[in-house]
């Protein structure tokens, strides 16, 4: 029958004394009592019940339902236990009755009693009892028919490991109801340790630093298989009703939102213990960004915990810190899914929800809550039953005769596949079968992304036997299959070649990424194998090296911490007048945030020169800010500067120096996010800005986010980096407010602080680093680092407090807030770029200041990291480009030995822009040869438009060419027309005038704009 929830509590308490082994006078055990329902967000929920509480069960985790409906669960003792904590001393499985079929339990007795740090439970359809721990797979046979277990559970799966943290151990047990002899499970990254794990029938799997991994075995623990690897903790496992096996991410280092993975075998999801627990290594990934990892098929709540499938094409999963279940859909993407994510149920702040189990037909789901925040064991826990309206089917779909395993020939001719799952199945075959590697010859591959994974699956194969092509690799003209050879190098510390790693820093063309992974590389083969990653002494070489591209200088700057005793304010300000733009720039910005106060000396000086770029000047002006009353009288006269970025940077510093005062609205409470919601959409009046958003996050008195968190290399390690924050699903604006308006709301485990009690009575707080041993390391919120010998610890608790101040946002004007998430959001973090946010005027031909919008105008790097054509093209300083349009242009040297005799092209990636608004598009050209030529954009693969061109008559001269958007038409290489509202990429080609080798031509100023008021035929047409 159904009940309210205050009559449950009431029948719930009427039954307590008929209850075996009653809790009640047990003082470890809570007997508040709960006050509410979980929220019901799905139609087919007919209710929810409470069917157990506290003190009846505590901090409980895995669940199971045996055939005849009682419910076994695992309650945990041991989890994280201070020292006062009175209950038992080991965990145990309770078992939990519902005999008058009123939804309430009335009899619970105690199944086992014995284990340390359990994980999760699972009855087989053999009616065994599948329990896991930390440590261990094991099963109590025939469970379902007894009420006692009888002795030990079978020893199944064993790992041997000195780890011993509670919960990134064994775990995520699943078994494929249409395949029900096998058995799938999860283990976390272990903090690094090395780890053996043995099966029934002796098989040994050895691992120790490549991150979290999942296995597979038949049901007595026999045959066991590695199926993947890269997670940080694969807490929750389960399978679908068409045997697709799936993972919950757990906890990935606190970069939001958690993943949900679809596992296959030989699947590397990019997480590597081995360089560190950050995530901000540039030789691991989260997203499948690195040639041969996957990513995440849809996102999971923080925390996520527990996984169990919902019918057909459907799965559900706990969120332990957003206090939900949450209901996916499997949409087929590919050879892999994409799922949806949307609430199933939802509860306050005490309801933590950790693992499923379904009644044997389907009427109902029971689900544990852990109740407390408290990660160490605290005497409350919950039980609670879903009753469905129609019941979900648990019966596994009928199979599809599968066509079988890739042949190794198809399997060759699949790395080049765009899908990362096909590509993944075909590394897993050619591993298995590595003769078919040696027949093929890896160069031969037509695409950089076939040559990549060919490479990929050489070093799987046999890491040490096949690395001789590594010099080849990083020889190759794609970065893709250059970061491979520099991977290779660092995961097998091949310190041999360090000098063809070298040689990669030359190249023109690095990224940020790729020059980070070479850096990298060269630290771990060094012997930083077991630090965090500190490239510093590196970078700060590479950045004051004259012989090197500017380009790289200024990333190399850009990465290097300002507390480095070479980095000086000298050296910065001579690199603040540098004619490179970019290299000026990184200057600036680290003066900025340089602990020394003769910075700003410096910064005075760059801020009241009117020939350095406004926002450049602006970076400067916010810097001041600090020791504002030195500099008052100057921020006072930029106060009133005609140039507005100027005018109000100064206002702001003024402001932040108690110089000058305003009025900032009034603040709400930090837990009504919905009125800072609304707060904004009242007094944000002002366009997003990320530029000043920029200057709050690096600003040394106001938002000063830089203090605790990094971004593109700068800034403290003491919180997570939020690089690149603004690429995870789920990261919206009104998520970012919540979590930087309250941060005590939801802190990732690894997040939440230790404060430690030492037996001389020392009172210290920090973040856990490192890899736990007898010496434990901690980061202070000041971003220092601390050790203490644990010998020496009396105490030590979890605080429930971040480390991150509140208030923060108190002393900004909504437009400001608004200005700092807009930065955060923003893909574009290297700006200004010094052409665009000139106040140089535009030329007379061009000029339409409201209604213009600059597309490319190479005064930087940033559309040069994009994919290319036959040739890549190098900003370049040109003494000549047409006036008011930069100092730089893209210049092409055709090379010999890319691209065809009978045409070549530049390519240049920009962000999604629509074509279709503009009358025309306009750029300047300059060519050292005659030739015709195609302007093309495109919108996705086969979907291109072109407006053709010619360059006779104006051999090495500045040309503009104006061409009309409506002119535009598909070329009969193209399967359709570019959609010119989603233009992502745009192309120079010369055609039809070979060869071309070693001509040049340079590009400059790409802008939308109206078309003119003009007759006549347009000057690119006039031959």
């Amino acid at each position: 029958m159904k009940h309210s929830i205050t009559l449950a509590a009431v029948v719930l308490l009427s039954l307590v004394p008929g209850l075996t082994y009653s809790q009640d006078d047990a003082p470890w055990a809570s007997t508040e009592k709960t006050t509410f329902t979980p929220k019901i967000h799905h139609p087919n929920i007919k209710g929810v019940t409470l069917f157990a509480q506290n003190p009846d069960i505590v901090t409980p985790i895995g669940i199971a339902v045996a055939p005849d409906g009682r419910v076994f669960v695992q309650e945990n003792h041991t989890h994280k236990r201070n020292s006062d904590y009175e209950g038992p001393k080991t965990d145990r499985i309770l078992v939990f009755e519902d005999t008058d079929n009123d939804g309430i339990a009335d009899e619970r007795s105690v199944f086992y009693e014995g284990h340390t740090f359990s994980t999760d439970l699972l009855f087989g359809p053999d009616g065994h009892l599948y329990v896991s721990t930390r440590w261990f797979i094991g099963r109590f046979p025939n469970a379902s028919r007894k009420t006692k277990a009888e002795g030990e559970p079978e020893k199944l799966v064993t790992c041997e490991t000195d780890g011993n943290y509670p919960h990134n151990g064994v775990g995520g047990l699943a078994i494929d109801p249409g395949n029900p002899e096998w058995l799938a499970f999860g283990f976390g990254e272990n903090l690094g340790a090395d780890y053996t794990f043995v099966g029934s029938d002796g098989v040994k799997l050895s691992g120790g630093a490549e991150g979290g991994t999942t296995y597979r075995c038949r049901s007595d623990g026999s045959k066991l298989t590695r199926q993947s690897t890269g997670h940080w903790n694969a807490f929750g496992m389960a399978y679908d009703l068409d045997g697709n096996l799936f993972s919950t991410d757990n906890d990935p280092n606190a970069t939001p939102p958690n993943r949900l993975l679809h596992i296959i075998p030989g699947a590397d999801f990019g997480f590597e213990y081995r360089y560190g627990r950050s995530g901000r290594h540039p030789l691991i990934c989260w997203n499948g960004e690195n040639p041969g990892t996957l990513g995440m098929i849809g996102a999971l709540g923080e925390a996520a915990s527990g996984l169990v499938s919902h019918g057909p094409g459907q799965l559900l999963s706990a969120s332990w810190t957003d206090n939900r279940v949450d209901l996916h859909t499997l949409n087929p993407n590919g050879a892999s899914f994409a799922a949806t994510r949307e609430p199933f149920l939802s509860g306050p702040d005490d309801f933590r929800p950790v693992h499923f189990a379904y009644s044997p037909d389907g009427s109902y789901l029971y689900f544990t809550d852990w109740v407390k925040l408290s990660y160490p064991v605290h005497g409350n826990g919950r039980i609670w039953r879903v009753e469905f309206k129609e019941p979900v089917q648990l019966h596994p779909l009928p199979r599809e005769a599968k066509s079988g395993e890739l042949s190794p020939g198809d399997a060759i001719a699949l790395l080049g596949s765009p899908d990362p799952y096909v590509r993944t199945q075909a590394i897993h075959v050619l591993t298995e079968q590595p003769d078919a590697l040696a027949d093929h010859e890896w160069q031969a591959g037509a695409s950089p992304m076939a040559r990549a994974h060919h490479a990929v699956a050489l070093k799987k194969a046999n890491p040490r036997g096949n690395s001789s092509i590594i010099p080849q690799l990083l020889a190759d003209s794609d970065a893709a299959v250059r970061y491979v050879g520099i991977k290779w190098i660092a995961d097998e510390k091949r310190g041999e070649y360090q000098p063809s790693l070298k040689t990669v820093l030359d190249r023109s063309d690095l990224s940020r990424r790729d020059l980070l992974a070479v850096v990298a590389a060269l630290a771990r083969i060094g012997g930083e194998s077991k630090k965090e990653f500190t490239p510093d002494d590196t970078l700060f070489e590479l950045a004051f090296d004259v012989d090197k591209p500017p380009s790289l200088r200024a990333i190399a700057l850009a990465n290097v911490g300002v507390a480095h005793p070479r980095l000086t304010v000298p050296k910065l300000a001579s690199l603040s007048q540098s004619r490179h733009p970019n290299i000026q720039r990184e200057a600036i910005h680290s003066l900025v945030i340089h602990p020394d106060s003769e910075r700003s000396v410096v910064l005075a000086k760059i801020a009241a020169d009117s020939q350095i770029d406004a926002n450049l000047r602006a970076d400067a002006i916010a810097g001041l800010s600090a020791g504002g009353t030195n500099h008052s009288e100057l921020l006072r006269k930029l106060a009133t500067d005609s140039d507005q970025v100027i005018a109000d940077e100064a206002q702001r510093s003024l402001v932040a120096a108690n110089l000058s005062e305003r009025s900032v609205a009034a603040k709400p409470p930090i837990d009504r996010v919905d009125e800072w919601i609304e707060l904004l959409k009242r007094e944000a009046t002002a366009k997003p800005d990320a530029a000043v958003g920029r200057r709050l996050f690096f600003h040394p008195v106001l938002a000063s986010c830089y203090k605790c968190h990094a971004m593109q290399g700068r800034g403290s390690s003491v919180g997570p980096d939020l690089t690149g924050i603004y690429k995870q699903t789920g990261i919206t604006e009104d998520w970012l407010l919540k979590h930087i308006v309250n941060p005590n709301a939801e802190m990732a485990p690894y997040y939440r602080p230790q404060q430690l009690v030492t037996v001389a009575g020392k009172v210290l707080t920090g973040l856990v680093v490192g890899i736990e041993g007898k010496v434990q390391t901690y980061v202070a919120a000041d971003g220092t680092t601390f050790s203490v010998d644990k010998n020496d610890v009396e105490e030590r608790y979890e605080v429930k407090t971040s480390i991150m101040p509140t208030g923060l946002m108190d002393p900004l004007a909504a437009n400001e807030i608004r200005h700092l998430l807009a930065f955060l959001l923003s893909s574009e973090r290297r700006f200004p770029k010094a052409a665009a946010n000139s106040s140089r005027p535009v030329p007379a031909k061009v000029q339409k200041p409201q209604r213009i919008q600059v597309i490319a105008d190479f005064e930087s790097e940033d559309f040069l990291e994009g994919k290319k054509t036959s040739h890549k093209a190098s900003v370049t300083l040109v003494d000549d480009v047409p006036e008011g349009v930069g100092k730089f242009a893209a210049k092409t040297v055709v090379d010999p030995d890319a691209g065809t005799r009978n045409f070549v092209g530049t390519g240049f990636k920009i962000p999604v822009t629509d074509f279709s608004r503009f009358g025309e598009i306009r750029f300047w050209i300059k060519a050292d040869f005659e030739s015709g030529f195609n302007f093309q954009c495109s919108s996705g693969a086969g979907k291109t438009s072109v407006f053709p061109f010619t360059t006779v008559g104006s051999v090495g001269k500045w040309k503009l060419i104006s061409a009309p958007v409506a002119e535009f038409g598909k070329p009969p290489w193209a399967q359709d027309k570019a959609d010119l509202k989603a233009v992502h990429f745009f192309q120079i080609t010369a055609f039809g005038s070979g060869p071309y080798d070693g001509k040049t031509m340079l590009l400059d100023h790409l802008v939308a704009g109206p078309l003119p008021r003009r007759t006549g035929t347009p000057a690119s047409r006039k031959m």
